[in-house]
């Protein structure tokens, strides 16, 4: 059987968010643990996790919870600034570079984390490394979203993209799950620096391993080279003439794409809610310990990941055998899943006792993994070759994130009311989000995303090209040194199709 190249793509990117989204739930659960609480808790599956019980390095810090959600805030603000120039990046450049570089710089910040948080009192330092892993990592979704718009045929859109952003949505199961049980058993830092190490390595395999294109591919088998040439998107590899030629004004003026960032802002909402907030949900309304509270919240995200990737495989199905059309495909898919969280989120109103709780969350988290199919890959069906640029712009819907988690410190209490009060205020966002995607998404290609470049898709594809520069810029000694115009370059598959060294992202 021939090795398909897409699916280890899959697989790696699955892989790639699945370590990188669960950096927030690893930070939240700590600041779970090590924020001192009014009340006692009950005790957990191993003990009363704490510095008399099963903690072997326990710390107990002086912030409040409200300072814990501005720590997100500021993490989701940087995210949001940099989610555009994201875009930018991915298709100005080489976008499985920019991904792995956002990831290997989040990943050395978050090994750092743990030493202001125990050595250092301010608050400060802690504030500034979660501004910049926000500003870095929001280059990455942008980024593998253009990665795997040029990977996808037609018919397996929906099942590759939601495949691949079930790692995001297991991810904070998974972390709450690992973190809850070494903050217990090990020490409170041990998921920083097991998450860190794991997202500095997947950086580099994912830089060297893969490639923008099929037709950057040295080695694509025959089966999967015929399948691009009748199901591909024809996206061109990044470089400075496919990025002068964005078509800003119509991107902005299209409601399709509008849609996509409202829904984009109500998820972000929801689940920000889910791996910053819930956790603390748990503590604050039903006395639970930290590794209680890892697996409580761990399980909706299980449910969610199963809905997700089975949602993908019946939504592609549906469009492929004409059961029904793109836009009506990821209209359904959308406001079904939106739906039934905003209803199960506004029955959390209603509902004192934390198993019944755990089930509505699960049902109501579950079923929103069925929207993946809608909004998240709606950029591919609008604009193949700009689907970083509409990702970047999507992913300005993190700014419901940075609402959710500024509302949250303003409105929590120790308390259950405060909590209901918080639910319902998301259950009608969602609402609304199901109202505006219904009337205005689409699932076709616009008329503003095609392009009339003419040259091929890659650069050429010989072992080493020579470029040799016609004009000798003015330098100094340093940038002589540095970047060498004197001489001949020898890159490999690593100039843009303008003849254009690209020094930045492209030559790392």
């Amino acid at each position: 059987m021939a090795f398909l190249r897409r699916i280890f793509i899959v697989v790696l990117g699955f892989l790639g968010l699945l370590i990188s989204i669960g950096y927030r739930s690893v930070f939240s659960m700590v600041m779970v643990h090590i924020i001192k609480s009014s009340k006692n808790q009950e005790e957990g599956p191993f003990g009363q996790c704490n510095g008399n019980g099963t903690s072997r390095d326990f710390l107990v810090t002086g912030w409040s919870v409200a300072e814990s959600q501005y720590f997100q805030t500021a993490y989701f603000f940087g995210s949001f600034i940099m989610q555009l120039p994201g875009g930018y990046l991915a298709t100005r450049f080489s976008p499985r570079r920019v991904c792995g570089l956002s990831i290997m710089i989040s990943s050395v910040l978050m090994i750092v984390l743990p030493f202001p948080i125990r050595y250092i009192d301010n608050p400060i330092p802690v504030f500034v490394i979660r501004f910049l892993q926000g500003l870095v990592e929001g280059w990455s979704v942008p980024a593998m979203n253009g990665v795997i718009s040029a990977w996808a045929p037609k018919s397996e859109k929906s099942r590759m993209v939601t495949f691949v952003y079930a790692g995001a949505y297991l991810s904070p199961a998974l972390a709450m799950v690992i973190t809850g049980v070494t903050a217990c058993w090990i020490s409170w830092n041990t998921s920083f620096f097991l998450y860190g190490g794991l997202g500095f390595i997947w950086s580099i395999i994912w830089i060297c391993a893969i490639y923008d294109t099929p037709d950057l591919h040295p080695s694509l088998h025959k089966s999967e080279a015929d399948l691009f040439g009748k199901e591909g998107a024809k996206v061109f590899k990044g470089s400075y003439g496919v990025a002068r030629k964005i078509p800003w004004g119509k991107i902005l003026r299209s409601l399709p794409v509008w849609a996509i960032m409202f829904g984009s802002f109500c998820r972000n909402w929801i689940f920000s809610m889910m791996i910053t907030q819930i956790p603390q949900y748990f503590k604050d309304a039903f006395r639970k310990d930290i590794a209680t509270i890892g697996f409580t919240s761990a399980l909706p995200e299980v449910f969610m990941t199963i809905v997700t990737i089975s949602g993908g495989i019946l939504v592609d199905k549906l469009i492929k055998h004409q059961v029904l059309s793109t836009t009506h495909g990821r209209k359904l898919a959308q406001c079904m899943g939106f739906g039934i969280e905003a209803v199960c989120l506004l029955a959390l109103r209603f509902v004192d006792m934390s198993e019944i709780a755990l089930v509505t969350l699960c049902v109501g988290v579950g079923f929103s993994g069925l929207a993946i199919s809608g909004y998240q890959v709606n950029p591919l069906d609008l604009a193949p070759q700009y689907v970083s640029i509409l990702t970047g712009l999507s992913r300005l819907g993190s700014l419901g994130a940075i609402l959710s988690t500024f509302v949250a410190g303003k409105l929590r209490r120790e308390n259950l009311e405060s909590w209901q009060l918080l639910f319902t205020i998301a259950a009608s966002i969602h609402m609304a989000g199901v109202v505006f995607y219904g009337i205005f998404a689409s699932g076709e290609t616009q008329t503003w995303a095609t392009t009339d470049e003419t040259r091929p898709l890659l650069a050429p594809t010989t072992s080493s090209e020579v470029i040799e520069e016609v004009e000798q810029p003015t330098q100094t000694k340093f940038s002589a040194s540095m970047f060498n115009y004197k001489n001949k370059r020898y890159l490999e598959q690593d100039y843009d199709e303008d003849g254009m060294p690209s020094w930045f992202l492209n030559t790392i």
